[in-house]
């Protein structure tokens, strides 16, 4: 301090500054001080963790990282609630069904559809077949279990409705969604709410089973998707297209790769370690058999075609009996979507690959 440097001390203390310069390399402590922060971002799953969510985590390892994204994932308790909990702030983005998002906003939610991951509704009761249901009829006079805040749960009356049973003849009752394959199996009850790409694979791996698809009685909607606040799309949509972007091509390499995408997922989540990982690619595969249509054929990952926009609104104000519903562009956006594609040879490889996960072939 206070001394004029030589020339050797000069030197001395340069050298480091030097070699940085030569390799390229600064030690972690520059790096550090000058890499930007991380942006920490909050995202909703609508469910427990199953195979079809692996795509998310590899959007957090890879998509959503590179972008300068630190997306800490959460569990989901059902469409509904991760609708509530995005709309009133509690978490950024988040995953849920269309038709629950859609009957959502018309009793006041603040949420938007910004990327479906599902171009086919996977919404399902899925039944033990030794419970003697044989058809959709049957269900009158039985037992069915399902989540408070579950798609199944709250388009229920509209399913009751368009596939013609009594619901006052279906002994319903409402359990944690931990519970709800347990029960079953168990015979406690004889039908679970269930989504095809989740609990109804793991009700199939234990006991055999029938479904019921929503879709089959007229309830076709788009479904599971990306959902984000409208404050969110008007005051950073630069945010909003990174998370979407990043979540489509977790979506691409899910489709492409399965294995390569549940093991990302099970690398964050070490505790799915101890589950059968042939339930998990079920899920993945019917996932992604179910995420494959027109719209993604010919526009790319996420985005949603106007016909089938109109027709999921129909759908929630037919069915559920909604009151005020907005028109479609308040409700549904492609202005993120559709960056992501497959190749014409990827695409070919995505059916082939996911075909017999399809409930439309058998």
């Amino acid at each position: 301090m206070g001394k004029t440097p030589t020339r050797r001390s000069f030197l001395a203390s340069t050298t480091g500054l030097g070699l940085i310069l030569a390799t390229g390399t600064a030690p972690a402590f520059i790096r550090e001080a000058g890499a930007s922060k991380m942006r920490k971002v909050t995202f909703m799953l609508p469910w427990l963790f199953v195979g079809g969510h692996a795509f998310e985590f590899v959007a957090q390892k890879q998509g959503w990282k590179k972008r300068g994204l630190d997306v800490a994932i959460a569990r989901g308790y059902g469409s509904g609630a991760a609708c509530k909990t995005i709309s009133a702030g509690k978490a950024m983005f988040g995953e849920a069904s269309y038709g629950v998002m859609v009957n959502g906003v018309s009793k006041g939610l603040d949420v938007v559809a910004i990327g479906a991951k599902l171009q086919r509704s996977p919404i399902a009761i899925s039944c033990r077949k030794d419970s003697g249901i044989k058809t959709v009829k049957d269900l009158e006079g039985k037992h069915l279990v399902q989540a408070a805040a579950s798609g199944d749960t709250v388009m229920f009356p509209g399913f009751a409705r368009a596939a013609e049973i009594d619901k006052a003849k279906i002994k319903q009752t409402i359990v944690h969604p931990s519970k709800l394959i347990s029960t079953v199996v168990n015979k406690q009850a004889d039908c679970t709410g269930t989504y095809y790409v989740s609990n109804a694979a793991t009700l199939a791996s234990k006991t055999p089973s029938i479904h019921f698809l929503y879709a089959d009685f007229g309830l076709q909607t788009l479904d599971l998707g990306l959902i984000t606040r409208s404050d969110m799309i008007k005051n950073d949509p630069e945010l909003v297209q990174q998370m979407v972007d990043g979540a489509m091509e977790g979506l691409k390499l899910q489709i492409l790769e399965p294995e390569k995408a549940l093991d990302i997922m099970i690398e964050a989540k070490p505790e799915l370690k101890t589950r059968p990982r042939n339930v998990w690619l079920i899920h993945a595969g019917n996932t992604n058999a179910l995420s494959l249509g027109p719209a993604v054929k010919e526009h790319g990952l996420g985005y949603m075609l106007p016909d089938d926009q109109k027709r999921t609104r129909d759908v929630v104000i037919k069915y559920m009996e909604a009151k005020n519903v907005p028109p479609t562009d308040k409700l549904f956006t492609n202005k993120f979507a559709g960056n992501i594609k497959l190749s014409a040879s990827e695409w070919d490889m995505a059916v082939k690959n996911n075909a017999k996960f399809d409930p439309s072939k058998g």
